[in-house]
């Protein structure tokens, strides 16, 4: 796989003109006369430690979603004259390809447009947590739930609480979904009934929380009582929800009343 990657790069960098590639690894690489950007180690760790993935479909959406890895991408594009364009490696022991950024993915898109209700790195980061629910599901068995993200207030209102909040009385910096620390703790968490409450900032409000379902909305056949929920409070609310599905884990994004993005585990 390596000898590929190490062909064929050049040869996509050329056609395209580009005078560099970004390298997502921690093995050394030969790409002849192309510059090597090196994304820093953190991330690097952060893709090897959240995801078991042996195949590389849906490779960009996965990694483009990861929380600094679609900034670190574009901040080097605006500096290096390559017109928004790029040729990205990652080569790391359970996930391994290239793919060519020209312009945004469309997944990056909507992560933008839901940036208007909520904080961009928290939304990510919540994004991060349910793709890795999704792999690897909890103690061997897989999980479903739901984050709803923004316009807390409003959210609680509409919704009740179907267990003790473990969230409860914790300083913000434990209930903060943007930092790594906790996730484990979310991924415990998120085998509890009902869903996350989270603010516009990415701080847990609440765990374990039924939604109101007010109106009508219209999903696709097949999705259940969680997708209707969140895709009901979205309708009514300035939120955005994130729902891991507990049949195949596939992972859909809810804003303004609809489903805008679906990312289909379960074909991967």
């Amino acid at each position: 796989m390596i000898n590929i990657l190490q062909e064929l790069i050049p040869k996509i960098a050329k056609e395209y003109g580009i005078t560099s590639v970004i390298l997502i690894s921690d093995t050394e690489m030969d790409f002849g006369d192309l510059e090597i950007i090196r994304a820093p180690r953190e991330y690097v760790e952060i893709i090897k430690n959240t995801f078991s993935i042996t195949l590389s479909s849906g490779l960009t959406e996965i990694v483009m979603s990861i929380p600094g890895i679609s900034e670190f991408i574009e901040s080097y594009l605006e500096t290096s004259g390559n017109e928004k364009r790029a040729v990205v490696c990652v080569y790391l022991p359970n996930i391994k390809g290239a793919f060519l950024v020209d312009g945004e993915t469309r997944l990056t898109k909507i992560l933008k447009e839901c940036s208007t209700y909520v904080n961009l790195e928290a939304l990510r980061a919540t994004l991060a947590i349910a793709l890795s629910l999704a792999f690897k599901g909890r103690e061997g068995r897989s999980v479903g739930t739901a984050f709803v993200i923004g316009d807390a207030e409003n959210v609680l209102k509409k919704s009740r609480q179907a267990i003790l909040n473990p969230f409860e009385g914790h300083p913000k910096e434990k209930r903060d979904i943007k930092n790594q620390e906790n996730w484990e703790t979310i991924k415990e968490f998120a085998q509890l009934d009902g869903v996350f409450v989270i603010d516009s900032d990415g701080y847990i409000v609440s765990a374990g929380r039924y939604l109101d379902i007010e109106g009508d909305v219209v999903l696709k056949y097949g999705l259940g009582g969680r997708h209707i929920a969140c895709a009901s409070i979205t309708k009514s609310t300035k939120s955005v929800a994130i729902v891991v599905s507990s049949s195949g884990g596939d992972i859909t994004i809810f804003k303004d009343g609809e489903a805008v993005f679906e990312i289909p585990i379960s074909l991967m």
